[in-house]
C-alpha cells in the first residue's frame, strides 16, 4: 500500500535530482506491518538502506532518513543517507539529531504532516517486510506466490472486462489468454532492464519532469544496464498453464535477480530480489 510523499521528502528528492540528475534517485512509500507509514530512498531502483524511515529531509546539504520524532515533531533523530556531494553515505551509521525547523520543505504543510505521521511520545522505525525471495530454500513458496498472483491478474481482468456472466465465459478467457501468450523471443532482457533502471514502474509523481531530465534519466539507465550486464546475465523463462510466462533475469554484477510476468501479449515487471553469495 502506498501513500503520498511528504513535502520534506519531495524537497529531498528535488535536492538530489538537482545535485545528481544522472543517479536516478527516487522515494517509495509504504505501510509497514505495524501500520506505520514509512518511506525508502532508492538510487537506480536499489534501496540505500534496507529499513524504512518516517521522513526524508535535507539538513546541511545532506539527506537524512528520520527514524524517531518527538511528539511535537520539532526534533528528530536519523541516519545520513546521502552526503553533501550527492554520493550515498555507506560507512557512517551513527544517528544524528535534527532540528526539524531547519530542514527544507516544498511548502508550509510539512509541519502538520510530520505531526500526523508521529504517534505517541516517539515514533520508531520498522524495516520493510523481509523479501522471501532472498532465501534460496523458498523456491516452492515463490512458485505458489506466482500462481496466486496470476490468479489475481485473471480475476481482475474478469471483473473489469466482463459482465455478471463472466464466469460462464471463463473458458473463452482462458483460450484468449492462451492464444495471446507472449512468445519467449518477444522478451528483450536488456530493454526491460533499462525500463526498470529508469523507474518506468514507479508512480507518475516520481517520474522525471521535463524533456532534459527525462533524457538524462534514460541515458543513465542505459549506461547502468550496459555496465551491469557487461560480464553476462542469465535469462530463465517458465511457462504456467499455457496462459502466462514468468521471466527472470539474474545479473551477478548487480547482485540482483529481476522478474516479469508475460500475459496477454505484454511483459509486466513484478519485482526483484537480492542474490545471496555462497558464503551467506
Amino acid at each position: 500500500m502506498t501513500r503520498q510523499l511528504s513535502p520534506r521528502t519531495v524537497a529531498a528528492l528535488n535536492h538530489l535530482r538537482r545535485l545528481k540528475p544522472l543517479d536516478g534517485y527516487a522515494a517509495e512509500s509504504y505501510i509497514s506491518f505495524s501500520g506505520k507509514p514509512l518511506v525508502q530512498l532508492k538510487r537506480r531502483n536499489v534501496p540505500l538502506k534496507d529499513e524504512g524511515f518516517l521522513d526524508l529531509v535535507v539538513h546541511n546539504s545532506r539527506v537524512i532518513g528520520i527514524q524517531i520524532l518527538t511528539s511535537s515533531g520539532n526534533v528528530g533523530r536519523g541516519l545520513i543517507l546521502v552526503n553533501e556531494d550527492g554520493s550515498p553515505c555507506a560507512t557512517d551509521d551513527s544517528p544524528i539529531t535534527v532540528n526539524m525547523a531547519d530542514v527544507g520543505t516544498t511548502n508550509s504543510a510539512a509541519a502538520s504532516f510530520t505531526r500526523r505521521s508521529s504517534s505517541g511520545a516517539a515514533a520508531y522505525n520498522t524495516p520493510p517486510p523481509t523479501n522471501p525471495l532472498s532465501n534460496i530454500d523458498n523456491e516452492n513458496i515463490l512458485q505458489y506466490g506466482i500462481m496466486g498472483l496470476l490468479a489475481l491478474v485473471v480475476i481482475k481482468i474478469i471483473v473489469n472486462a466482463l459482465s455478471s456472466l463472466a464466469f460462464l465465459l471463463l473458458p473463452l478467457l482462458y483460450f484468449y489468454a492462451s492464444a495471446n501468450l507472449p512468445s519467449i523471443e518477444s522478451f528483450d532482457a536488456k530493454k526491460e532492464l533499462k525500463r526498470v533502471m529508469r523507474g518506468a514502474h514507479l508512480p507518475e509523481e516520481q517520474q522525471p519532469k521535463g524533456w532534459v531530465e527525462q533524457k538524462l534519466n534514460r541515458l543513465a539507465a542505459s549506461i547502468s544496464t550496459e555496465l551491469a550486464t557487461s560480464l553476462g546475465y542469465e535469462v530463465r523463462v517458465t511457462d504456467y498453464l499455457g496462459i502466462a510466462r514468468l521471466s527472470s533475469v539474474k545479473v551477478p554484477v548487480a547482485g540482483r535477480e529481476f522478474y516479469w510476468i508475460g500475459i496477454i501479449n505484454r511483459w509486466q515487471y513484478i519485482g526483484q530480489r537480492e542474490l545471496r553469495s555462497n558464503n551467506d
